[in-house]
């Protein structure tokens, strides 16, 4: 019995952060299935073709997840290979371009099945039901081709983030990525998600403005696990909004000051957030380690941000933080 599933990251325009999160936030549940996982990440594979040649003869289906723009055309040709090695491979579509456009991306006929928004438990039926020889074309949160035409299953509600297990670090070669980069750096995300409604954002589309977060503690007692035993340098958080929960923020940067496991760790956030902290929480986030904070300053006029939806945005916010 086929038991294993390769996932698949194409190459991308800029340098690597670090292991792909999505694939291995898919491992994981894969993993809890009895199945055996293997990442493919173009960015560090030094040649894609023989290590998919390699890899796809024992596989069950294959796993492609990209974004819009330039992988997409990498994601096509890492599935049109898989064809040319293995005809019967069911290629899987995830990620978030296929998610927005999955009737343009199916017409490509370059993919069997497509899985929409948050793909772990999606992904996991998938596979439990190919390695049971059952029918995939009706579970929820898929779309697929019957007859010519796309047919759309019902959405999954996303689920609770503590309800599904870490990623599977595991499986992440960080010495690659540090080859490649210079610096061991781990990409985390301790939440999904943001209350506002920018209308140019894509979280709402998928999260329903809902911030779906993990509790400090866990984030604190995962990634001081991870620095300590990857001997890692840099955490970047890729939240949306990470401070959404101020306290909750707070509790992270004093948890990981606490913990006497030094590190330097980044994120995103509104300013508004950010104003809503005192001085001394904005210095614990220095003394935890913080060494860089994103922030969306996309117009200094009132009319364009009102067309934004950004009703939360200040403008003496974004020029005095």
């Amino acid at each position: 019995m086929k038991d294993k599933i390769v996932l698949l990251y194409p190459s991308y325009d800029g340098p690597a952060l670090g292991p792909p999160l999505s694939l291995l936030s898919l491992a994981s549940l894969l993993l809890e299935s009895g199945f055996r996982v293997s990442i493919l990440d173009s960015a560090v594979e030094p040649d894609i073709e023989a290590s998919l040649s390699r890899e796809i003869p024992e596989s069950l289906c294959i796993g492609i997840s990209f974004l819009t723009g330039p992988m997409i055309r990498g994601a096509m040709a890492l599935s049109q290979l898989a064809r040319r090695l293995k005809p019967d491979i069911p290629v899987v579509f995830g990620g978030w371009h296929p998610s927005l456009l999955p009737d343009q991306t199916l017409e490509s006929d370059t993919g069997d099945i497509l899985v929409r928004g948050q793909g772990e438990r999606t992904l996991q039926e998938v596979a439990i039901c190919l390695r049971e020889g059952k029918s995939v074309e009706s579970i929820s949160g898929t779309s697929v081709r019957r007859g010519g035409e796309t047919i759309h299953n019902p959405d999954r509600p996303p689920a609770s983030l503590n309800s599904l297990p870490s990623p599977a670090f595991s499986l992440a070669n960080f010495d690659a990525y540090e080859s490649l980069t210079g610096k061991r750096e781990l990409p985390y995300a301790s939440s999904l998600g943001c209350p506002y409604a920018c209308h140019y954002c894509t979280d709402q589309v998928f999260y329903e403005r809902k911030f779906n977060a993990y509790s400090a503690s866990r984030v604190v007692a995962e990634v001081t696990e991870l620095v300590a035993r990857q001997r890692l340098s840099d955490v970047a958080l890729l939240d949306s909004n990470f401070p959404v929960n101020v306290r909750r923020a707070v509790d992270i940067a004093r948890g990981f000051l606490d913990s006497n496991i030094r590190f330097s760790w980044t994120f995103q956030a509104s300013t508004d957030l950010l104003c809503r902290m005192s001085d001394d929480d904005v210095c614990l986030l220095g003394e935890s380690g913080v060494t860089h904070m994103g922030f969306g300053t996309e117009s200094a006029s009132e009319k364009v941000l009102a067309l934004m939806n950004k009703k939360h945005q200040l403008i003496e916010d974004m020029f005095e933080t």
